[in-house]
């Protein structure tokens, strides 16, 4: 999996209202695949790779759409789903965007100012694709290429997906405490999980079935202490993130659920 942060913004934008995405038009590029994504303003942007089936999130920070959410399923033989949605989250809004594809291919997000440009190494859809207001799609951009054939009427869309957001996982921080080790991981939400321990050598395995991390892909903190050496975390699918908690020897642990995230103790019995 890899999870790519683009331009995040400090905190004066984090302030400021929300971008709005006007319109997402699919075409195509050099005879392949292109997503054009235009905002009101430059769009800062996390992007979450997916297989099984291959799929493109992107998740577009403190930014809506200037349309109601949607889905639609196309025949591929490239894009085969695509769906916009918005999270509201704590008086902020992350617009969310996902592409589902029929195999796995190279892709790249670029970004020219107000827009974000999505090329997959894939067939562009027959026709092209137009998400946006009404009037909007009169200002659609020139194809690339002249379309082979008629565009087709659009295809039903599926009834609006109500699915409560998945919660984002915002830091992972160790802490020693008496004599024994807590690992703090503050998400915006509660969190779902199983673990279990391995041996040889000794790790515990926490799996958050509902998760995003809003921190880089496949990253490591390195604790060194007696007890905990380092705690890994990865985003092993869109929805759901691994922390693999490396230690010095086999050490007791029991999680403890928290409104907003959970808290891993290490070395110490549970607590009644």
């Amino acid at each position: 999996m890899a999870l790519g942060l683009g331009f995040l913004s400090g905190p004066a934008s984090a302030l400021a209202g929300p971008a709005v995405v006007s319109a997402i038009f699919v075409g195509s590029h050099e005879g392949r695949f292109q997503l054009e994504i235009r905002g009101s303003e430059p769009l800062d942007y996390v992007v979450i790779e997916g297989a099984e089936p291959f799929s493109v999130s992107l998740l577009l920070l403190n930014a809506t759409f200037d349309f109601p959410p949607e889905g639609r399923q196309l025949p591929g033989p490239g894009l085969t789903r695509i769906r916009t949605v918005v999270l509201e989250r704590e008086g902020s809004r992350l617009g969310r965007l996902d592409l589902t594809f029929a195999k796995s291919a190279p892709f790249r997000v670029i970004k020219e100012g107000t827009r974000l440009l999505v090329r997959v190494d894939t067939p562009p859809p027959p026709g092209g694709l137009v998400l946006a207001a009404p009037g909007i799609a009169a200002a659609r951009p020139a194809p690339a290429e002249p379309p082979a054939r008629r565009t087709p009427p659009p295809l039903p869309a599926p009834p609006a997906l109500s699915a409560p957001p998945v919660p984002l996982i915002l830091e992972l921080r160790p802490e020693v405490v008496g004599d024994e080790v807590q690992v703090i991981i503050q998400a915006d939400g509660p969190l779902a999980y199983k673990s279990f321990a391995l041996d040889k050598p000794s790790r515990v395995v926490v799996d958050f079935e509902r998760a995003q991390l809003a921190m880089a892909d496949d990253d490591t903190i390195e604790v060194g202490n007696a007890i905990l050496r380092r705690i890994r975390s990865s985003q092993s699918s869109p929805t759901s993130v691994r922390v693999v908690l490396d230690l010095a020897r086999p050490k007791p642990f029991w999680i403890e659920p928290q409104a907003e995230g959970v808290v891993i103790h290490l070395g110490a019995a549970r607590r009644p």
